[in-house]
């Protein structure tokens, strides 16, 4: 994992881009109409477990474009959450078939701050 942190912090272009591309990756997934989502129930709730991954990661991803910044984790955290609300209010809305669920806000926050444990055990 230090290795993979040495990586993206080196190479600023390629954080950005795959920060970038993350995103828009998460904003198409979620404009995805609610009869057009691929059928994967492997338990219930498996939605929240790829809302805390999908979050996990835009927060791992934003925080390496501004690593060197002191608020970098912190921003990435807060940036993680409101694009998530921002999300779920855009589903509600603009999205046919699917709701805002306070559940998939809760669960993309996790994932959002558990990028502070893996920060935490980089060192």
């Amino acid at each position: 994992m230090k290795q993979l942190f040495a990586y993206f912090f080196q190479r600023q272009a390629l954080a950005w881009s795959a920060a970038i591309f993350w995103t828009l990756g998460i904003f198409y997934g979620c404009s995805m109409p609610g009869k057009e989502l691929p059928k994967l129930h492997l338990f219930d709730q498996f939605d929240k477990v790829v809302h805390f991954t999908f979050f996990f990661m835009f927060a791992f991803l934003w925080q390496t474009v501004f690593a060197k910044k002191y608020y970098a984790v912190w921003w990435s955290i807060g940036i993680a959450f409101l694009y998530g609300v921002g999300i779920e209010i855009y589903q509600k809305y603009c999205v046919a078939g699917r709701s805002f669920d306070l559940w998939d806000i809760c669960a993309d926050t996790v994932g959002a701050l558990c990028i502070l444990f893996v920060l935490k055990n980089k060192k």
